[in-house]
């Protein structure tokens, strides 16, 4: 491996070197406020090395992976997810929690680490290593209270179910091999059309869909989420679905021209019901934990859209809406899920998630009730908010493509998504529920919380300042 090599797997090494460290601190003495402030060192070393090195171009690193910038940008905001875990864990564990700390850290900082593996995969072995050691790691992580009956049994609907997608999926790619003779994602992906290859392309998308919750292979997504500790919960529907659409947008873009009509009824038919079953179900719902499973899947619904586009129009544009829209889901789920940390324990049989329990947040904590009202709006397409400018963006392209049923799923899931955050916001500043729990009082948690919910309101307010450097990693004019 030549030096320039080495250098563009920089944040991937830093994050390998963190997690050693983290390993032989553990064995040698148990100390969790050091190994929490171990993996915060080496996530925060590894963006400041993924920001600073942020070479321009394509580039071949070896023959399993590659860098991409766009690839670069989807890894910020995995870094941005990890960090966000790693703070608001130590008060979400407390001084006394009965289960041990350092290995959660290992195991967030492993699934981390085959998240950005996955993001810059361009071979089919690459690709698996990725997916497997982010999901077992994040696997361990959704039941690591030991103890909560709902967490082990999300745990272990999501081992079975992972596994038999991710067998979808190496079938898929067995298939593909088997037609084109490699290995490569690019070669595989242009194999010769016929039974063998398009079923090959079907499990493998199937078998990507189920990790991105897309109906018809969501039906995991809610128990799993409920069950969850919250932290886990946060990395689950972020950093996977952000590593795994990666993946997903970097393949259609180079799918074989014979196959792009029929990819494009299958995965046109999947957003439309994702969006429309997402947000339907989610009306339904009085924990905002499963509602926010269904808007996941609803949400990932709408980021599909570009990748239908992007068989059709230019490729850079697409991948700009796209990454404008998956910033604003995140940035809205961070802070959501970051305001129920504050308010759970870990040693608690389950998290405060109910609408009765977050009645009346605003009275009592309103630094925090005002942030997971500014989420919401985001996630509801609210002008001056991010989210607004990442619907508008994706309601563009399709409107640009004439995709009309699209574009008409999108406008009715979006005022079905409407009522039901805004029933959630009116509960917060209800009559005050007398049995609201204490907050933690993490400052550095809080300073960072802030930092991300003004992001919201500048990035909304002014989107030129991060489409200005989209348009200049992606090369658009």
């Amino acid at each position: 491996m030549s030096l320039d090599a080495l250098w563009l797997m920089l944040p991937i090494l830093i994050l390998s070197l963190g997690i050693i460290l983290l390993m032989l601190q553990t064995a040698w003495q148990r100390n969790r406020d050091l190994a929490q402030g171990l993996t915060i060192i080496t996530l925060v070393a590894s963006f400041t090395a993924l920001i600073w090195q942020f070479p321009s171009g394509h580039q071949e690193i070896t023959i399993l992976f590659e860098y991409e910038p766009v690839g670069g940008f989807f890894s910020i905001l995995l870094l941005m997810v990890s960090l966000s875990v790693a703070l608001l864990q130590g008060a979400y564990m407390g001084a006394d929690c009965k289960e041990v700390a350092e290995e959660f850290y290992l195991l967030l900082l492993l699934s981390c680490l085959g998240a950005m593996l996955l993001v810059m995969a361009r071979h089919a072995a690459s690709v698996v290593l990725g997916l497997e050691l982010m999901s077992l790691s994040m696997l361990a992580m959704l039941a690591y209270n030991r103890e909560r009956k709902l967490a082990l049994e999300g745990a272990i609907k999501y081992l079975l179910l992972s596994g038999a997608a991710t067998s979808l999926l190496l079938l898929g790619l067995a298939f593909l091999y088997a037609t084109s003779g490699s290995l490569l994602l690019a070669d595989i992906m242009q194999s010769p059309m016929s039974l063998l290859a398009k079923s090959g392309f079907v499990l493998l998308i199937a078998g990507l869909a189920f990790k991105l919750s897309l109906v018809p292979l969501h039906f995991w997504t809610p128990d799993v989420y409920q069950g969850a500790p919250v932290n886990s919960t946060l990395l689950l529907t972020s950093l996977s679905k952000t590593a795994v659409f990666a993946l997903l947008i970097k393949l259609i873009l180079i799918i074989p021209p014979e196959f792009e009509a029929d990819l494009i009824r299958m995965l046109s038919w999947m957003a439309i019901a994702s969006m429309l079953l997402g947000n339907w179900l989610a009306l339904q719902q009085q924990s905002v934990k499963r509602l926010m499973a269904y808007s996941a899947i609803a949400h990932m619904g709408y980021v599909l859209v570009a990748g239908i586009i992007a068989m059709d129009i230019d490729h850079s544009l697409v991948l700009e809406g796209a990454s404008y829209y998956l910033l604003a889901y995140l940035v809205a789920s961070i802070l959501i899920f970051s305001v129920l940390t504050m308010l759970s324990r870990l040693d608690d049989q389950q998290d405060v998630d109910t609408l009765s329990q977050l009645q009346g947040l605003f009275w009592q904590h309103p630094w925090l009730a005002m942030i997971m009202a500014l989420a919401f709006f985001s996630l509801a397409g609210m002008p001056i908010t991010i989210g607004f400018i990442g619907k508008f963006y994706l309601l563009t392209l399709a409107i640009k493509l004439s995709a009309w049923w699209l574009v008409a799923a999108m406008i009715i899931g979006s005022a079905v998504g409407l009522y039901y955050y805004l029933r959630v916001i009116f509960n917060l500043f209800a009559p005050a529920n007398p049995e609201l729990p204490q907050v933690s009082k993490a400052l550095v948690s809080k300073i960072w919380l802030g930092v991300i919910a003004a992001s919201l309101l500048v990035l909304g307010l002014m989107p030129g300042l991060l489409g200005n450097e989209l348009r200049a990693i992606l090369g658009i004019g």
